[in-house]
């Protein structure tokens, strides 16, 4: 009895510490904000986003500004017919400034494939980003779902011990009267050790269900909360309808369907270099010389050109021949993937659909079931207290009563699970 207090006292006072409440959706927005996994995936989605530029592929002018000035000292020695002679120290000044514009006119459409494949590959990295979150949201929800039956396990436990010590109040009385027996009184006190055993691992199990969720949350694992319940209220779905969902939305198919647009750009890139390619060059520049040796003082000259340059490779070992029919291949090898992940994902959603249908259908079956076990211990327990019914018959109630709760919060799990996991499937999750 000492110990039952016990146990209630600590619970009350993690309680009256300051438990704040912490719902499904906050958890989850938490996660979303704080998630060191999301973090990194949407860095890693604004990285592939800033690659798409045209000038990373090639696009558009590239023109240079060059500039230089040089000086150069000399002696100048000279003899003329006439006599005369010229023997000094001289320096030559030089300065000369020139830009300079290349650019490609025509490649085969390279450049706008590789453009293309660059925005695609965004996409891709942005498919990711939403498959890591997904998979967060998931492991948030299955956290959370397991801290409530972790709470509900020990909600029906302390519910139930409250029978067990009942009863156990009762041998008692009657043992310290002469009116039972002390194996009754003894019997009684063992089956209510044993449900406070499994009482303290419950407590336990939800305690470390909650250090599960801080650290998807990234927060300290001591942060204590108190989980709202969730309303019970299985939702209907039409598998077809699911199926097509399913289709459309699955991330990872989504992911693969980009992967394969991505390799038939890849396949452009490499059939546009089999192509010729057109180069524009142009220049203006400015060259000045200046001496105080010599006949000539100074010199400036002032410049442009322009041209246009082709280039075609006639041959190359086969080496672009064999890169085409590599990509080509690499492209059938995802367009099989893709039929591949569609079958199982029918397949998967199919046996998700089935399970969840299933275990709905439990719900109603297993909440009825513990109000006829709820109602016949309570009949037992009071046949007890009036001698009408013998200790055995009283633990066979107590223990189909605590087996229908199990059963009640084992059901009520597996029905959120198997939601959750045709929401992944359908892609869901997350928008």
């Amino acid at each position: 009895m000492k110990i039952r207090g016990t146990i209630i006292i600590m619970f009350l006072s993690g309680l009256i510490c300051g438990q704040e409440p912490l719902d499904l959706q906050q958890a989850i927005t938490v996660a979303l904000e704080q998630n060191y996994g999301i973090q990194v995936a949407q860095l890693e989605q604004e990285a592939a986003t800033m690659e798409v530029y045209k000038s990373n592929v090639g696009m558009g002018p590239v023109i240079d500004l060059n500039a230089s000035l040089r000086t150069t000292g000399n002696n100048v020695n000279q003899n003329f017919t006439d006599g005369r002679v010229i023997n000094r120290w001289g320096r030559v000044l030089n300065p000369n400034i020139n830009a300079s514009l290349s650019m490609t006119l025509y490649d085969g459409g390279r450049m706008q494939a590789a453009y293309e494949r660059l925005g695609l590959l965004s996409q891709f990295s942005n498919l990711e980003s939403r498959i890591v979150i997904q998979g967060t949201v998931s492991d948030v929800m299955q956290t959370y779902y397991d801290i409530l039956r972790n709470q509900e396990s020990v909600d029906f436990l302390n519910t139930t011990i409250e029978y067990y010590e009942e009863r156990l109040k009762i041998t008692e009385e009657r043992w310290n009267v002469g009116r039972g027996s002390k194996i009754d009184f003894l019997q009684s006190q063992t089956d209510l050790n044993a449900q406070l055993s499994q009482l303290a691992i419950a407590e336990n199990g939800l305690k470390n269900a909650k250090v599960r969720l801080n650290g998807i949350l990234n927060r300290p694992p001591g942060t204590d909360f108190e989980p709202v319940e969730i309303d019970n209220n299985p939702s209907d779905y039409d598998l077809k309808e699911l199926e097509e969902l399913a289709l459309n939305e699955n991330k990872e198919l989504l992911l693969l369907q980009k992967a394969f647009q991505i390799g038939e750009k890849t396949e452009e890139e490499l059939k546009a270099a089999v192509r010729p390619e057109v180069f524009l060059d142009a220049g203006l520049g400015f060259n000045y010389s200046n001496t105080n040796a010599g006949f000539l003082l100074s010199n400036r000259s002032v410049f442009g050109n322009i041209g246009v340059s082709a280039r075609y490779n006639l041959y190359d070992g086969g080496n672009r021949k064999k890169r085409i029919e590599i990509a080509k291949l690499n492209n059938k090898i995802i367009a099989t993937q893709q039929e591949s992940i569609e079958n199982q994902i029918i397949n998967d959603l199919t046996q998700a659909y089935n399970q969840y249908v299933a275990d709905k259908s439990l719900v109603a079956f297993e909440e009825k079931n513990k109000e006829i076990a709820e109602e016949n211990l309570s009949i037992s327990l009071e046949k007890f207290r009036l001698g009408a019914s013998s200790i055995l018959e009283l633990n066979e109630a107590q223990r189909a009563y605590v087996t229908a709760l199990d059963r009640l919060v084992s059901v009520l799990y597996n029905v959120r699970i198997s939601e959750l996991e045709l929401l992944r499937l359908c892609g869901q999750l997350v928008e």
